[in-house]
């Protein structure tokens, strides 16, 4: 019987074409080594930024020629092994709710969750982002509850170009739900690849193994958590209990998937707020204390690691101090060794610049001219792309020296982060529009959620 492929004279060239590079063609084990070994020349001449862009690559390119060689019948391929992406908010130590009491975890009200059918959610608050790729992400949000009055927690997953709500309910609150945020309360999630995620709050921690389907409770809580370079390290309040601070902080780290968490000497100070930000194997802690005028000795200081979180440095304010006291606010790493931060005077909080370390924060430069914002947020590369976000978004190019304003977004907002040198993403104020760009911050497009 003739195969209706073979009855398309282009078709049927087409697959002789195939056949004659398939006799051609070195063993299919030769052709990946070789495609996985250039990669990995390109890979060893520079440090991984936020994501491995590189293995990711690899895996496509080796796809691709598989999938050609195969036959022409199934024009798809996949690059398997998604990329965990560092997002750049701040996490405030926040107490539970009713902090002095103590129920039993038979006394511990239910969590507030979505029915699990596919009906359109509304009113939905976008609290976290996380991505494993450029188009694959996971979002924590609070929505109207499906069935019955009230506001429930949600998740929705992107895979491609859309947000799709996520059937099962979660075992945990978020903010806006009875009331405000009831134990089990989570404030931030994290994925490390397609299929292991957390989710997590200063008193409770939570795992996933197949996407966000289904999570199990796990011992302690954090108040920051970001996963790279093949480990995961997650900063907890060693007395969530009284928190907002100042509290005292730790730092841990594990294996990806890892119920096992090693502690790791930090000997950080008390801190009311705390940033952590990666760049491959670079990690950078921020405390900050008491920024406001008057504050005397109440400096931020910068906790840095190059070996994933094991070791640490505490190196001090990392703001260069010119004309008075000038305190840091947030910190974002980049490649290359590269991290900035976003700096202010203590006598003038409106004009915020940024300062640039190029040897893995050990030293930094004068900070820039002021950002045309008020800005709150921090994210990019120095030598790529900056952005500065609070009231509107404020771009960089050239490492904080020159700024110019994103006229695209006007919105407040809450959360930046980059995925890649091209991808970022931010999202407004009010949770409900997520702006992405695709070249670097040249131009941004909104997604708006009902």
């Amino acid at each position: 019987m003739t195969d209706p492929f073979d009855r398309d004279p282009i078709a049927r060239e087409l697959r002789a074409s195939l056949e004659r590079h398939a006799h051609e063609a070195p063993r299919g084990d030769l052709l990946a080594q070789r495609i996985i070994n250039q990669a990995e020349g390109s890979r060893r001449s520079r440090r991984n930024w936020r994501t491995w862009t590189m293995p990711l690559v690899a895996a496509g390119a080796v796809a691709a020629v598989v999938g050609a060689i195969a036959g022409v019948e199934s024009l798809q391929t996949s690059a398997n092994g998604p990329t965990p992406a560092t997002s750049n908010d701040a996490s405030v130590l926040q107490s539970p709710v009713n902090p002095t009491q103590t129920p039993s975890d038979s006394a511990l009200p239910s969590p507030t969750t979505q029915s699990s059918g596919a009906e359109t959610l509304r009113n939905v608050k976008v609290l976290d982002l996380t991505f494993v790729s450029e188009n694959q992400g996971w979002a924590l949000a609070a929505a109207d509850c499906v069935s019955g009055p009230g506001r429930c927690s949600a998740l929705f997953h992107m895979k491609g170009a859309k947000w799709w709500s996520m059937p099962n309910s979660t075992p945990f609150n978020v903010e806006g739900v009875t009331g405000g945020c009831t134990d089990p309360c989570v404030t931030n999630i994290r994925f490390a690849d397609k299929d292991t995620g957390y989710a997590f709050g200063p008193s409770a921690f939570f795992m996933t193994k197949d996407g966000g389907n289904q999570w199990t409770p796990e011992a302690g809580g954090a108040i920051a958590l970001e996963t790279l370079d093949n480990n995961v390290i997650r900063v907890t309040a060693t007395s969530p209990s009284g928190c907002p601070g100042p509290c005292g902080i730790g730092v841990e780290t594990a294996a990806i998937g890892s119920n096992e968490w090693t502690p790791r000497s930090v000997q950080a100070a008390a801190a009311i707020r705390v940033v952590l930000s990666r760049g491959g194997a670079d990690a950078y802690l921020l405390l900050t204390r008491n920024p406001a005028a008057g504050a005397g000795s109440a400096t931020s200081t910068l906790y840095r690691s190059t070996d994933d979180g094991v070791h640490w440095i505490a190196d001090g304010e990392p703001c260069p101090q010119t004309g008075g006291e000038v305190d840091s606010y947030t910190v974002a790493a980049g490649s290359h060794g590269a991290v900035s931060v976003l700096c202010a005077a203590r006598t003038d909080q409106t004009h915020l610049r940024v300062a640039v370390s190029t040897d893995d924060g050990a030293t930094f430069s004068n900070a820039g001219p002021p950002i045309p914002s008020t800005p709150s947020l921090l994210s990019g590369d120095p030598a790529t792309v900056l952005v500065a976000a609070g009231d509107g978004l404020a771009l960089s190019r050239d490492g904080g020296k020159t700024w110019h304003v994103v006229t695209e977004v006007s919105d407040q907002i809450g959360f930046v982060g980059f995925e890649s040198t091209s991808v970022g993403r931010a999202v407004s104020a009010d949770g409900r529009t997520i702006w992405t760009t695709r070249d670097a911050g040249q131009s941004w497009t909104p997604t708006t959620f009902s």
